[in-house]
């Protein structure tokens, strides 16, 4: 099984945290971080707490997520509750079915990091405005293609572990 997957996701792990550290510097202090109806700013924070907040959601939550549909099902096959399990943990499929569900965890991970990176972007964009405003149509684009992919990817995960005829 490819490893692609497992690296891309380290990667993403390791540039994601860089890029937000990286370009929030020009930040206002409050930073407004939360956006009500019209993209108007509802909620700021002190910028080094929007910053630590950011890189820690950026590669907790992922790694969390990838914990526990990739690692964890894949420690205790016995346990992963995956359709016709007695099919995919067949001692001669068990070893391909634990490196799918890690390399198909790692494809959520790098997707929730990039989510997570283009919504620092967007919050970059809104507060390099004076009065900050959430760009809204770009926003909007971004969780419904973060929405999409989230789809897809439950799509793929489900037909992968079909019964084959």
């Amino acid at each position: 099984m490819s490893a692609i997957p497992r690296l891309l996701f380290v990667l993403a792990q390791v540039v994601v945290p860089i890029f937000i550290v990286g370009t929030s510097s020009g930040l206002p202090d409050p930073v407004a971080s939360h956006f009500g109806v019209g993209g108007l700013p509802n909620g700021w924070m002190g910028r080094d707490g929007y910053v630590a907040l950011m890189v820690a959601l950026s590669t907790l939550l992922p790694l969390f997520v990838v914990a526990v549909t990739g690692l964890l099902p894949g420690l205790a096959l016995a346990k992963a509750r995956i359709a016709n399990r007695d099919y995919w943990l067949a001692p001669e499929r068990r070893q391909a079915t634990r490196d799918w569900l890690i390399n198909n965890a790692c494809t959520m991970g790098i997707i929730l990091t990039l989510f997570l990176a283009a919504l620092h972007a967007l919050l970059l964009e809104a507060n390099a405005l004076t009065p900050a405003r959430l760009p809204e149509p770009p926003f909007f684009a971004v969780l419904a293609a973060f929405v999409v992919t989230l789809i897809v990817w439950i799509a793929w995960t489900r037909q992968h572990f079909r019964r084959p005829d």
